[in-house]
C-alpha cells in the first residue's frame, strides 16, 4: 500500500470521517514511516490554523477586497452599471 492511501485515511481521521482502513493498520504505518508522520504533523498544524482563523471570520479588508473582485458593493449590494444580469 502506498503512502498516499494512508494519508487519505489520516485526512479522513482528522475530519472525523471513516478512514476506510483499520486504525491499527494506519497506526502501524505511522510508526514506520517518517514521511507520513511529518505529513500528519503539518496537516494537524494547518487544521489548527484554519480553525482559529475561521472562528474569527474574515477581516473587513479581506471581505471588501472579495466584494470588489466580485463587482458588488457588499452584502445586499448591487452589481456595477453595465454588468449583465439574468432575470428569472
Amino acid at each position: 500500500m502506498r503512502c498516499a492511501q494512508f494519508r487519505t485515511a489520516l485526512s479522513a481521521r482528522l475530519d472525523g470521517e471513516p478512514s476506510g482502513l483499520p486504525g491499527t493498520r494506519v497506526d502501524r504505518h505511522l510508526a514506520r514511516c517518517a514521511g507520513c508522520r511529518d505529513w500528519l504533523e503539518q496537516a494537524e498544524r494547518l487544521r489548527a490554523r484554519t480553525r482559529a482563523t475561521a472562528a474569527d471570520g474574515p477581516s473587513p479588508e479581506w471581505a471588501a477586497g472579495l466584494w470588489a473582485r466580485l463587482g458588488a458593493d457588499g452584502p445586499g449590494g448591487r452589481a456595477p452599471e453595465g454588468s449583465r444580469t439574468t432575470e428569472r
